[in-house]
């Protein structure tokens, strides 16, 4: 009685295991695989609670006894909970179709819905050869799979991707193959919103082609290729790190991004970012949690790198998108052009996810206060003089936002403004500057 009077008292004090099974997996999100698993053993309430985690992030570099462990994770796993996996290794530490075996369990048991897989190269052992991947056809074909992520691999041939009109955001970062496995691997993903391409073509020859009706950002770098033809006419982002061709060589066919600025004119040495602010919010929320935010996006959004943007200013919500996208860049960037949309968007208000009303975004005090973004050179393109792109302009230069140069480029009705354009000129050339060496100038 005494023995049972004390487990009475230990499930009564315990408050954690009454926590609802969400709760619990956000607790055991934070914990190893390792120590998530072992929870099993603290009562039954914990037994299958980390098989229904609906995120398995595996990390083997750090594990010495993963063949072991591996296996038992994904077979015992409920695949129906399941949304996504990730899993990070070294290259010599998985052999005899190893891969093939996580991604066919992973795929077409347990359905899963965004799949990451990064192979690294083990810096104790720098002979080690690249993994190829060398799956079977239509192995990334189902229709629960959305998303999928391969890093540092070789393929060799594209019929792994046979037929892969699920998927909706494709990375590949860091693949050697050849031209035309790259091309027949995109154009067997008809469905992509988006795409980020880090490849080095085998041979180091070949022309890459891109055309996809669906895509919506796009993000760039290629080493050792001819030439690059692209044609993606609902495109809001692109997003060039490096091109290894001539200017020549490459085509881009994206009418939503009109700017005067981009890749070619910054120069070479600089990535570079063309934002047309317009995509749907699921489509955006995507981007802007995967790549603005997180330790990815500091390889396109990094220092020196250059950006266009165009944004509707009398658009809330374009405004406050615009503002975190400048919170999320570190550092300073090289250039910025900011082209002002004249779309007539009526709400001088907007309703909040909780349901309360806020005020329009230009009616807080020192809306860009929380940036710390920096630029050498801006320019503001269409410029009518409006209130909202006075307002936008004197922030950037009492807050210290433009280093060396604001240009800014009159709208094609400046001859009918033309007044107000030269008394707003003359009016920020006044202000108090975050630089003192800032120039202003009429483009």
């Amino acid at each position: 009685m005494k023995r049972q009077s004390s487990v009475d008292m230990i499930n009564a004090n315990d408050q954690i295991s009454r926590l609802p099974d969400e709760v619990l997996h956000k607790i055991l999100s934070k914990l190893s695989i390792q120590e998530a698993v072992r929870t099993s053993v603290l009562s039954c309430r914990w037994v299958d609670l980390w098989k229904e985690m609906p995120h398995l992030f595996l990390d083997l570099r750090k594990l010495a006894k993963f063949r072991t462990l591996l296996p038992h994770v994904i077979n015992d796993h409920r695949g129906g909970h399941l949304e996504r996996c990730t899993i990070y290794y070294y290259s010599y530490q998985c052999k005899n179709r190893m891969v093939d075996a996580w991604i066919r369990s992973l795929i077409h048991v347990k359905h899963i819905k965004h799949l990451t897989l990064i192979n690294y190269l083990c810096p104790f052992r720098p002979n080690t050869k690249p993994v190829t991947l060398d799956l079977p056809p239509n192995s990334f074909s189902h229709p629960y799979l959305k998303s999928l992520h391969l890093g540092r691999y070789h393929i060799k041939t594209p019929l792994s991707f046979n037929n892969c009109g699920n998927l909706m955001n494709l990375e590949l970062t860091g693949i050697l193959a050849e031209a035309g496995v790259f091309n027949a691997v995109l154009m067997s993903c008809p469905s992509l919103e988006v795409l980020v391409v880090i490849i080095n073509c085998d041979k180091g020859r070949g022309l890459l082609k891109i055309e996809n009706r669906n895509l919506k950002f796009l993000y760039l770098s290629c080493y050792k290729i001819d030439g690059v033809e692209v044609s993606t006419p609902n495109v809001d982002i692109l997003s060039i790190g490096s091109l290894w061709c001539e200017r020549e060589n490459v085509v881009f066919e994206h009418p939503r991004l009109q700017f005067h600025r981009n890749y070619w004119t910054t120069g070479k040495i600089y990535a570079h970012t063309s934002y047309s602010i317009s995509c749907p919010d699921q489509v955006y929320l995507y981007i802007y949690i995967n790549f603005f935010c997180m330790p990815l996006s500091q390889e396109f959004l990094s220092e020196f790198s250059s950006m266009s943007v165009s944004v509707d200013l009398a658009n809330t919500k374009q405004v406050e998108m615009l503002h975190e996208v400048l919170a999320a860049w570190r550092g300073e960037m090289e250039e910025l052009e900011v082209l002002f949309k004249k779309c007539n968007a009526p709400s001088a208000e907007v309703e909040t996810s909780i349901g309360r009303t806020k005020k329009q975004f230009w009616e807080v005090n020192k809306p860009f206060s929380d940036v710390n973004f920096t630029a050498y050179t801006v320019w503001l393109s269409d410029f009518s003089g409006s209130k909202q792109e006075i307002a936008f302009a004197s922030w950037l230069i009492t807050q210290g936002m433009v280093i060396k140069t604001m240009l800014i480029k009159p709208s094609s009705s400046f001859s009918s403004k033309k007044l107000e354009i030269e008394g707003a000129m003359a009016n920020l050339k006044e202000l108090p500057k975050g630089h003192s060496e800032l120039d202003i100038i009429m483009a």
